[in-house]
């Protein structure tokens, strides 16, 4: 009788094993998933460059001595839009002239990738949350001699 105990007892659990998948598993994906979609959701809404640093230099309210302005004759921007559903749009402002790139993005930790519509390459930033309302970015040009730029964004209201 206690070898059908047993007998019974293994044939449940390697039953229950196959068709039921680990508790354990079903825990770790859920946290996981939960902390990537909490950093991804920080980043979804409008941003606007607002300073930027080169390696070994302090921050400025401008790129290469050109103060950012946000509209008008002497427009010199960026803003970059967010949504939930991973799309993104850049938009670029050069005096009166405006660019508008749009395509996919992704936040894993810190590293932030985007993918324009049309491209192949994968634009790749690390970025740090300072608060709600502002993010810095590091961007590293890895093909060229270029050691990187350092850039800080604030929630923005596109004009």
């Amino acid at each position: 009788m206690r070898l059908g105990y047993w007998a019974v007892t293994i044939y449940m659990s390697c039953a229950m094993s196959l068709f039921l998948p680990p508790i354990y598993a079903q825990e770790g994906r859920s946290d996981q998933k939960t902390s990537q979609e909490k950093e991804s959701s920080q980043l979804v809404g409008a941003w606007e460059i607002y300073q930027t640093k080169e390696p070994g230099k302090p921050y400025l309210q401008s790129y290469k001595g050109r103060p950012f302005v946000s509209k008008g004759p002497n427009a010199f921007t960026l803003f970059l839009e967010y949504k939930s559903d991973g799309k993104f749009r850049r938009i670029s402002r050069i005096g009166d002239a405006q660019t508008v790139e749009e395509g996919s993005w992704r936040l894993n930790g810190h590293e932030l990738r985007h993918k324009r519509n049309g491209s192949y390459v994968e634009e790749i930033m690390y970025l740090r949350f300072d608060n709600k309302d502002q993010y810095t970015s590091t961007e590293v040009f890895e093909e060229t001699g270029d050691p990187g730029l350092f850039a800080k964004f604030r929630r923005s209201q596109i004009q």
